[in-house]
């Protein structure tokens, strides 16, 4: 019998790659962040959103997310899609290093705490463009994702959407 490894792929979609992107290129060469929204479905996770947060505690080797403001986020993504949460933190590096020590613990610590995987993106500057790593943290290890460009999630369907006539 084969062990089953569970998937370190994840699927984001190419607006929330297009948003961190943007985001860090605007804030370039400080850094900036925010969190990382979607779903689990039965095989991966799947980031629907990337949120960014104005910070002043930034610099060019530092971003720390502003405290309070990731369950208003969360809170006001769900309203309009109540099937999404919380995934992750994301934030930028103006230079081409990948995640630090202290990125890797933050997330570790988040995933044991919510007892919930967590993903950690870093956009990496890569001459004039910005790469993305992403890991997920499972309790106290780490991975290495592949990322899976998609679309949007779809709007969920309902039984009472069909017209009479």
């Amino acid at each position: 019998m084969s062990g089953q490894m569970r998937s370190t792929t994840v699927h984001v979609s190419e607006s929330a790659l297009d948003t961190i992107r943007a985001a860090a290129t605007l804030s370039h060469p400080l850094e900036t962040g925010g969190i990382l929204v979607g779903v689990h479905t039965s095989r991966y996770p799947w980031v629907t959103h990337a949120v960014e947060f104005a910070t002043v505690e930034r610099g060019h080797t530092a971003y720390r997310l502003p405290a309070g403001v990731t369950r208003r986020a969360v809170r006001r993504l769900r309203d309009l899609d109540p099937r999404v949460g919380y995934l992750g933190d994301w934030h930028s590096h103006p230079m081409d290093v990948p995640a630090s020590a202290t990125d890797r613990l933050t997330t570790v610590t988040t995933a044991v705490r919510t007892m919930q995987p967590t993903l950690l993106l870093i956009a990496r500057r890569v001459e004039d463009q910005y790469a993305i790593d992403l890991h997920l943290a499972r309790g106290v290890r780490l991975r290495t994702c592949a990322i899976i460009p998609t679309g949007d999630l779809p709007v969920p369907s309902t039984e009472n959407e069909h017209t009479h006539g």
